[in-house]
């Protein structure tokens, strides 16, 4: 299932959005629970945005994940009064990881 990961730039991350069985996006787990009004409010703003022209939240499965971390990087968002940006975790779209260099764990 793939998820948004959204992360503060210091402390890390904050929350994780999932898609519904609708196809709408829904605030999966928080890191506190007085950022849920927040991130909630975040994103339905962007949601309501013009994105690639139309409206991002026109947008369904997958390709939703993908235009929010998308509208979250390009806008930098402040959040608590830190920035924040986004990606997606377990999504089609992710690039094979690379093999681990021998060695790399030693001191």
């Amino acid at each position: 299932m793939a998820t948004l990961e959204i992360e503060g730039a210091e402390s890390g991350w904050l929350a994780s959005v999932a898609l519904g069985p609708d196809d709408l996006p829904y605030l999966h787990t928080a890191a506190r629970a007085e950022l849920v009004p927040d991130l909630g409010s975040l994103v339905q703003r962007l949601l309501e945005e013009p994105y690639e022209g139309g409206l991002l939240g026109a947008r369904r499965g997958e390709a939703l994940l993908y235009a929010l971390a998308d509208a979250i990087g390009r806008r930098r968002p402040l959040l608590e009064g830190e920035r924040v940006f986004a990606h997606v975790r377990g999504g089609s779209r992710a690039e094979p990881s690379a093999p681990v260099p021998p060695g790399w764990d030693e001191p």
